[in-house]
């Protein structure tokens, strides 16, 4: 007997109804392994005074689950994660309450993960230190890190509802800074150095400072061929309260042309700077040697194009 195409494709409906219905009431009764769920992550980063977006390319993305009570469940990585309007990364759990922490940027060449991140457990645990000899930390260059949570993701019961994906969005935060720093009037630059020293070179896996050592950040230097001095860093997220110091001094002698926290007294001093939304900065330095012995007085600083200070003013 032949069977006209029309019955085959009648057919062929209710054999494939029938294996979809088998398989989610094998979904429903029988076993969870049968209904899997989870989350697809989805990353960019914009910041809280832009709109613009940005993907944030060519670094390790790391990916942490918590559930409610804020315990680690899962974990994923990407270890070249090129960041797209379209990429998606999925990361699989059973239902509950869930957030996802999500680091870029964390990689071996700058940072100690203590067991190879192996000890998180809870977002309070300590992700990563800054690589670094006795006091001084490795030089980032121009390497950037993010970090970004989700908003909770809630995943009902697969016995109930079957096989279900959330898709969640985060926006990564830059947690680096540059700063630039330019000491101009000194007779000879090559015998003065710039330094920043923090607390700030470690942080939890929630992206909080964790507790640490004073770590001072190396400078790339230069002189310019009319004597200025140039000195340019990478730092970990500056925060109030950490004890961020600049100190301008003295190689030969060690003596200190400046010491200042670089927040509260030069960052934040620019009514135009925003920690959350500005990462680069710009820190000029004038100076005079009033006496013409060779001792040298501060006469400006500048941020960002701002006066913050002017010591000749101060002087009157």
């Amino acid at each position: 007997m032949k069977i006209s195409s029309e019955s085959t494709r009648y057919l062929t409906g209710i054999v494939g109804t029938w294996c979809l219905l088998t398989l989610f009431s094998a979904c429903i009764h029988d076993n969870r392994e049968d209904c899997p769920q989870g989350i697809h992550v989805q990353l960019y980063s914009a910041t809280p005074c832009s709109t613009d977006t940005i993907y944030p390319a060519g670094n390790a993305l790391h990916l942490y689950v918590f559930d409610n009570n804020g315990v680690l469940v899962a974990t994923g990585h990407d270890g070249e994660a090129a960041l797209r309007r379209d990429y998606t990364h999925t990361l699989q759990v059973s239902d509950g309450l869930f957030t996802v922490l999500a680091w870029m940027g964390v990689e071996d060449t700058y940072f100690d993960t203590p067991a190879d991140g192996k000890s998180v457990v809870t977002r309070e645990d300590v992700l990563f230190r800054l690589r670094r000899t006795a006091q001084r930390s490795v030089a980032m260059g121009d390497h950037k890190v993010y970090y970004g949570e989700s908003e909770i993701v809630y995943l009902p019961n697969p016995e109930q509802y079957g096989s279900i994906f959330k898709t969640t969005r985060i926006n990564l935060q830059e947690q680096t800074n540059r700063i630039n720093v330019t000491v101009e009037g000194l007779a000879e630059a090559t015998h003065y150095e710039v330094v920043i020293e923090s607390r700030n070179g470690a942080m939890t896996v929630g992206g909080k400072p964790a507790a640490d050592k004073l770590v001072e950040y190396p400078a790339a230097t230069q002189v310019t061929t009319d004597g200025v001095l140039q000195a340019s860093f990478t730092t970990l997220k500056l925060l109030t309260g950490l004890s961020t110091t600049l100190v301008v001094r003295s190689t030969t002698d060690g003596t200190e042309l400046y010491r200042g926290d670089l927040l509260g007294t030069l960052l934040l001093k620019n009514p135009d700077v925003d920690l959350a939304c500005d990462h680069d900065f710009n820190i000029a330095f004038t100076t005079a040697d009033q006496c013409g012995c060779g001792i040298y007085t501060l006469m400006e600083i500048w941020v960002n194009n701002w006066l913050v200070h002017s010591y000749s003013a101060d002087l009157k």
